[in-house]
């Protein structure tokens, strides 16, 4: 199997139509918005394959155009767990009044729980991109990655290039980064940002299957294509588009239903049929706020308590 420019501009366009599905069809705005940043890596290689470099010792790897293209690659490297992780929470509905209070629950633990996760993946992805820069400082930098010394890691070289040589597939992507150490992560840090939320949230149905699938159909098929750690990354890139056509070929229906063009749905268990989203969760919350104001507070309750005693006292 081998990659090329029209191939990547092919699936560009594939998840391009994607974003603009769910946009144009659903309310579902934190998934679009998610699948075009996908879209975007795949053109960002259409474009960088009429800037590449035919290996590490090409001087156009000098280039400034190659430069900037791979440091964005290595930038959206950098948040893609997020991304990732967007497009499950973007599935994951809201308390609505017409659940119980148990299921409200449960979805309130949900969406509590993405938040922290969304944190950490912010904080690991800039982490993974401090690297770059510290590879600056030379007792930081020491183990003298070259072509003869490759590294064990993802995407780690000795200077900052796209490249393409004749044994390769698809294209590569160097970036100089410092040691890793107790205090600077490993490339790994974004093997764990993207798979252990699937683990990490277990109790969420499906969880753990799309973790697995996504790690069958991602890096573990790209290992099997390429043994070149700076190719890795860009086949999983490649299949990351097909990888989201068939999710939304598989919940088209589901997605349709709940997250309909105008808000509304016409799911029964989740909201009033015709219902709109915010409408439904503005009457959660004003359920939530009157009960709230209705509850009696410890002062008021010792309040009535001793006009009750004085009461008994004047009888």
């Amino acid at each position: 199997m081998c990659f090329n420019g029209w191939m990547s501009g092919g699936f560009a366009a594939v998840g391009l139509f994607c974003s603009y599905w769910i946009w144009s069809k659903t309310s579902n705005k934190m998934l679009a918005n998610a699948v075009f940043f996908f879209f975007t890596m795949e053109f960002l290689q259409f474009v960088q394959y009429f800037f590449l470099a035919t290996g590490l010792t090409d001087p156009y790897c000098n280039d400034v155009i190659n430069k900037v293209l791979t440091m964005l690659g290595f930038i959206h490297i950098c948040c893609q767990p997020i991304f990732s992780l967007a497009i499950s929470w973007a599935l994951c509905q809201y308390p609505s009044s017409k659940n119980s209070a148990e299921h409200n629950l449960k979805l309130e633990k949900y969406h509590a729980q993405y938040t922290v996760l969304d944190r950490l993946c912010k904080i690991g992805g800039f982490l993974l991109f401090l690297r770059y820069p510290l590879s600056f400082i030379p007792s930081l930098n020491t183990m003298n990655i070259s072509e003869k010394n490759p590294s064990t890691e993802w995407l780690r070289g000795d200077k900052l290039c796209t490249f393409k040589s004749e044994s390769m597939v698809h294209l590569g992507w160097s970036i100089p980064m410092a040691d890793p150490t107790y205090n600077i992560m490993s490339a790994g840090i974004h093997s764990f940002l993207m798979f252990a939320p699937f683990f990490a949230m277990y109790h969420k149905k499906g969880m753990v299957l799309q973790g697995i699938v996504l790690f069958t159909t991602g890096p573990l098929l790209a290992a099997a294509i390429t043994s070149n750690l700076m190719e890795q990354a860009s086949v999983w890139c490649f299949f990351s588009i097909a990888q989201i056509a068939t999710m939304l070929f598989l919940i088209r229906e589901t997605l349709l239903l709940n997250w309909k063009k105008d808000g509304t749905t016409d799911s029964y268990s989740i909201f009033n049929k015709g219902q709109k989203r915010d409408e439904a969760v503005a009457e959660l919350e004003k359920a939530n706020n009157n009960n709230k104001s209705a509850a009696p507070t410890p002062s008021s309750s010792k309040n009535n308590n001793k006009s009750g005693k004085n009461q008994k006292a004047l009888n």
